[in-house]
């Protein structure tokens, strides 16, 4: 059996009819809906808004099942069990439909053949016994339903109106992430205009007075590089001699400390 002439085959105007039967008729309004749809919602033969019956879900298996046997010559190769067997398979995956935890636009952007294979999932043993043809079957026309389902949610108001709004948080996101890709690497005028900014700041502020010093044959003013002297601190050790560590260092690692001293000792410039 060909697979892809039974695929062909079923992707026509005909078999959306069937597969529109599924689902409830949206409503007067629908379109002005941004949140998402739930699948499972929008079934017609699950919820309030029933309007299949269970044995109405299989005809519409049994249908598709048919159009795809008689349009590939393997009516006569299969047996009366098997197209049967494949009917009910079928019908059990499209009834998964009410137990999907997706959207409309989840189930789009999940693709046609994901989507078939999550239906599979409910009844993998419905399979079970089948010849090869067979199964090539039942994949071949779930696979063609679920495309012909993934378009129809497409049609539906409801999911061009999600989808754009989608699209619209989606672009918006992106450019607030350009935006802070273009501050954190800024164009080459802005580098320039940085480095002699800065260079005009280390000449007009880079020296500072010390007043109460008085030093033979000193400057009256220091750069602030000579003029900033680290605090320093003392570790004592049994062992050896006191080291001496600048005092940036000497909290690293420790998760509490308890610090003591007299008032202008500089316990506050140490935790500074």
């Amino acid at each position: 059996m060909d697979s892809s002439i039974i695929g062909a085959r079923l992707a026509s105007a005909a078999v959306a009819p069937l597969v529109k039967k599924l689902f409830v008729a949206e409503s007067p309004g629908a379109g002005i809906v941004d949140k998402p749809v739930r699948v499972s919602r929008i079934i017609s033969f699950k919820g309030e808004k029933k309007t299949l019956r269970e044995k109405d879900v299989r005809s519409i298996a049994e249908e598709l099942v048919a159009r795809a046997v008689n349009s590939s010559d393997a009516f006569d190769r299969l047996p009366d069990y098997e197209q049967h067997a494949t009917v009910n398979a079928l019908a059990n995956s499209l009834r998964a439909l009410g137990n999907l935890d997706m959207d409309d636009v989840q189930a789009v952007n999940l693709g046609y053949r994901a989507l078939a294979r999550r239906l599979k999932k409910n009844n993998e043993s419905a399979t079970i016994g089948l010849s090869r043809d067979a199964v090539t079957l039942y994949e071949t026309v779930l696979d063609a339903a679920c495309l012909h389902i993934l378009h129809f949610f497409t049609q539906r108001s409801t999911f061009v109106a999600r989808t754009l709004v989608e699209q619209s948080r989606q672009l918006e996101e992106l450019s607030a992430k350009i935006d802070s890709l273009i501050a954190r690497t800024p164009s080459p005028e802005y580098a320039t205009f940085e480095q002699r900014y800065a260079d005009y700041v280390t000449v007009r502020h880079g020296e500072l007075t010390i007043f109460g010093i008085n030093l033979t044959d000193t400057p009256g003013k220091w750069p602030l590089s000579a003029a900033y002297l680290s605090l320093e601190a003392t570790i004592e050790s049994a062992d050896a001699a006191p080291s001496f560590v600048p005092a940036e260092q000497v909290l690293a690692g420790r998760k509490r400390v308890l610090l003591r001293g007299v008032a202008g000792s500089g316990k506050t410039t140490l935790v500074q």
